[in-house]
């Protein structure tokens, strides 16, 4: 009885392994295809066109460069491509899924669609991760709308599933799809939200305070300062408008919530550093307070001044992370006013005509959440709570000698 059900187990899980494969392997070439429909893409083709053009006229035409759709056009229907003969596998093996919605052995019950559904949930999480290529050692990762590129390219194959055999692909989607926007998957594994907040915080941020970039309010993204000699990395490609509405559409108004609330952790560190600069001067800075009136006192009191340069320093990341997380909450915003337009107009009505104001700061968690700006920022009080849980008794006079 055992060996039995064994055996059904393992063909049945067989047979949605090799269709795995297959889909796999169909939703890989797809992938490929759409690479080729981005803009980068068309780079080689102007060159060459500018290339044929510089060419003597007497002389042979170059080869012509493939163009994306070249693999449609067929001479004969008696070639059968790769393609192919992978749709002709995976029609025989969904037919043959799809034959018996259960299989009935001894007392248990087996259905074949589950196996199948399994099998798409678990690849469909690990290409999405994959698909990231993020590599900590050179910290390189996938622009998000290249990968948002290939996501949508990997879901139409799969949506296509439905038709050979009548399995949920919605619930796979959002099973998956929900799950990278989490800090971890159901397997404890980093997910495109976390690596992408990873990447954005340690890796992006520190390029810019380096100095090498800065932020373009005209362009609304960080642009590089490229120095001669030096490896070009082009900010403006990760942190452009279309670049995080892209991001904010793949880890959702949660991974934004992680992102923002990694960004102001960083905020509130730089904020205990400078407060202990703060307390470091503070009798050089009591004597500027008190003698504000007097421009020599305040000069020779100017210099007595220790790590200058560090606070401007610390103050510039401040900065800089403020105007990414600006940035990244408009592109949310956008993202939601074409996915919920209704439920982020409610969300206006309420910021806006809140009767007796927000003393619960449920309305402004609500609509940092939606990517709204507001006067006092939530994520920015509990990242500053989180530091120093207890205030301390001259936490005033730091704060103003800190101004």
């Amino acid at each position: 009885r055992e060996r039995s059900l064994s055996v059904v187990n393992m063909f049945l899980d067989e047979m949605a392994k090799e269709a795995k494969n297959i889909i796999t392997a169909i939703c890989d070439e797809q992938c490929k295809m759409s690479d080729k429909l981005l803009p980068k893409s068309c780079a080689p083709l102007i060159a060459a066109q500018m290339n044929r053009k510089k060419k003597d006229k007497n002389k042979k035409n170059a080869v012509e460069m493939e163009k994306p759709g070249k693999e449609s056009y067929r001479k004969t229907r008696e070639n059968l491509t790769t393609m192919d003969k992978l749709h002709m596998a995976l029609t025989e093996l969904c037919f043959a899924i799809n034959y018996c919605g259960t299989i009935n052995v001894w007392e248990y019950t087996f259905a074949p669609r589950e196996y199948l559904t399994q099998h798409l949930e678990s690849r469909f999480a690990r290409a999405l991760v994959g698909m990231v290529m993020y590599s900590a050692d050179s910290n390189e990762i996938a622009k998000p709308s290249e990968l948002l590129m290939s996501v949508r390219a990997y879901m139409n194959v799969l949506q296509t599933v439905e038709n050979y055999v009548h399995i949920d692909i919605t619930r796979v989607f959002n099973n998956c799809l929900l799950q990278q926007t989490q800090p971890t998957d159901t397997h404890g594994d980093k997910t495109i939200a976390s690596l992408y907040t990873t990447w954005y915080s340690e890796v992006f941020l520190r390029r810019v305070s380096a100095g090498n970039i800065c932020y373009s309010m005209n362009q609304r993204a960080f642009v590089s300062l490229t120095v001669e000699g030096g490896i070009p990395f082009n900010a403006e490609e990760y942190s452009d408008i279309n670049e995080l509405r892209a991001l904010a559409e793949l880890i959702g108004p949660y991974g934004m919530k992680q992102l923002s609330e990694t960004l102001m952790w960083h905020i509130a560190s730089q904020v205990q550093e400078l407060k202990k600069l703060a307390e470091a001067n503070k009798e050089v800075l009591l004597a500027l307070r008190t003698n504000f009136d007097k421009p020599d006192v305040m000069k020779e009191q100017f210099k007595k001044l220790a790590h200058v340069d560090n606070v401007l320093q610390r103050m510039t990341i401040v900065g800089v992370i403020l105007c990414f997380r600006q940035l990244a909450q408009s592109a949310l915003t956008d993202v939601l006013e074409q996915r919920i337009p209704f439920l982020l107009s409610s969300i206006l009505d309420f910021k806006h005509h809140l009767p007796s104001g927000d003393p619960l700061k449920v309305v402004s968690e609500m609509s940092v959440a939606a990517g709204l700006p507001c006067k006092v920022d939530p994520t920015l009080i509990n990242a500053l709570k989180v530091q120093q849980p207890e205030v301390e008794e001259n936490e005033h006079l730091q704060v103003c000698l800190l101004m």
